[in-house]
């Protein structure tokens, strides 16, 4: 299973930020190696970019509309 998530985000001279690239891995250097690359392909253009590899963690029982879990009393 992918279970590591790579987001890029293009971020624009005024500070607003758009997501580009969200794309999931099996391994940290490999989310790690794409982010790098990813990244240099728009400075080439000059544009300047940041990201973030995250661990995907499933979601186990009832959640709320924000994603917290739901805890039965």
């Amino acid at each position: 299973m992918k279970s590591i998530v790579l987001i890029i985000w293009l971020v624009a001279a005024d500070g607003h930020q758009e997501v580009v690239v969200k794309r999931h891995y099996d391994d940290w250097n490999t989310c790690e190696a794409k982010a790098r690359t990813i990244s240099e392909q728009y400075a080439r253009d000059g544009r300047l970019t940041r990201h973030l590899c995250h661990e995907v963690v499933e979601e186990v029982g009832e959640v709320d509309e924000n994603g917290n879990p739901i805890e039965h009393k």
